[in-house]
């Protein structure tokens, strides 16, 4: 099961990563490319590639972000079943006795009932996820970094609707929030029927006592399976025997684990065998928009890739998996060379300032300052009339690792060299960074 869902959330990933290269263009990562080759099949790499890319652009740490969140909805839920449980329970049983157990049975299965008669009208209509689904996508975008959160929602929507998983997965949602309520409501109804005397008849006004016995015997049935009858009408009517009234308490007790708990139950497994045979027959569509540069860079010939000196992949491995922490406040560096010196004198005794980084000792305090005290933005200023190089532009890739928002500032002077600055340009723009 849990490989299953391992899947699932692989192809939502890869979904998630092809939306952001929908819309800020194909991003370029050799050292990642390089990684993904290394599988077997085309789906492997695309997976291969968009864990690693989203965890380089900062997305799986949001939709860590939005697991919680998830996680905290479901406590939120569980708790307000709980709750509905204790108070339906407790004012079933506060009417004036002796309580009648047709009344009984209406107030702690009726609207079970009602609802589910309602759930098998709703697969006839169009898909949804039910309103358990559709409170807990409200709640998710209303609450934490609701960009994220609604880019996280309308994905996983795509994705239900396009293989199928929409119904099945609302059911799982619905029944399984009913099962946990009907199972509270027999435990409240359980703890009160052991620490408390009440006392049940059969009452009706309308309703002759052959009538409501034929009705008693058919809710009977099920229950009479298990060993467990229902008092009769005319044992019950008028002044019940205490073996009656232990009877009564069990047979309620019963009703509500076969027609409450049991019956939510085996819908709640049905829906759960249709949505992890749908997840394992999930195949991921190659021939979505974005897929088509993925896949070519991924079928590159390892022969014919070329692989700076510099780029040391296998020494990459460390960071590429790496999430950036949240962070708070913004760092400003200088990589290599600060061109403008009446800017530095300025500031290089600010706290947000970082100073210049050009030896590798650099960089390594920079990163270990960041891993210490992650900020929220990280600004670098590149001196632009310099010629850019691969060690640079990785060393900038490494720092999205880091930061959540990392951007490269153009420094230039008076005279610019635009064929230089457009150079730069290009490889920022080649390798995913932001420039300015």
């Amino acid at each position: 099961m849990f490989k299953l869902f391992s899947r699932f959330r692989s192809i939502w990933m890869a979904e998630l990563v092809r939306r952001y290269e929908l819309q800020n263009g194909f991003q370029r990562a050799d050292a990642i490319d390089h990684q993904a080759r290394q599988l077997p099949t085309m789906e492997q790499r695309v997976f291969k590639r968009a864990e690693l890319l989203a965890a380089r652009l900062g997305l799986v740490h949001q939709l860590r972000l939005w697991d919680h969140f998830r996680r905290l909805i479901a406590i939120l839920l569980s708790v307000f079943a709980v709750l509905g449980a204790v108070a339906l329970v407790r004012g079933t049983l506060s009417v004036t006795q002796p309580i009648s157990l047709s009344y009984a049975l209406m107030m702690l299965l009726g609207l079970h009932v009602i609802l589910f008669v309602l759930w098998c009208v709703s697969l006839l209509l169009k898909d949804s996820f039910g309103w358990i689904g559709r409170i807990s996508l409200w709640l998710l975008e209303h609450i934490g970094q609701r960009q994220y959160n609604q880019q996280f929602n309308n994905t996983l929507l795509t994705i239900a609707n396009q293989y199928r998983l929409t119904k099945p997965a609302g059911a799982v949602l619905t029944h399984g929030y009913w099962t946990l309520f009907m199972l509270m409501v027999w435990f409240v109804l359980f703890f009160h029927l052991s620490t408390s005397a009440y006392t049940f008849t059969w009452a009706t006004t309308i309703w002759p006592a052959d009538s409501l016995q034929v009705w008693v015997s058919v809710l009977n049935f099920i229950p009479s399976l298990f060993g467990v009858d229902a008092p009769s009408v005319a044992a019950m009517w008028d002044n019940p025997a205490a073996g009656e009234q232990l009877n009564a308490g069990r047979w309620l007790l019963a009703c509500i684990v076969v027609y409450g708990v049991v019956w939510r139950a085996l819908a709640l497994m049905g829906s759960l065998v249709v949505v992890l045979r749908r997840v394992a027959a999930m195949k991921i569509d190659l021939t979505l928009p974005g897929y088509a540069p993925v896949i070519r860079k991924l079928t590159t010939s390892a022969a014919t890739e070329l692989v700076d000196a510099d780029s040391d992949v296998a020494g990459m491995d460390d960071w590429q998996t790496r999430e950036p922490k949240p962070g708070h406040g913004e760092l400003v560096i200088s990589l290599d060379h600060e061109h403008d010196q009446r800017w530095l004198q300025q500031h290089q005794n600010e706290s947000w300032y970082g100073g210049i980084v050009a030896r590798s000792d650099d960089r390594q305090r920079i990163l270990q300052r960041l891993d210490d005290a992650p900020v929220a933005k990280l600004v670098v200023r590149v001196n632009a009339q310099l010629t850019p190089d691969r060690a640079a532009l990785r060393f900038l890739q490494r720092l999205q690792q880091y930061c959540t928002h990392v951007e490269a500032q153009l420094v230039v002077g008076d005279n610019p060299d635009d064929e230089r600055v457009g150079h730069w340009q290009q490889g920022l723009t080649e390798e995913g960074i932001a420039w300015n």
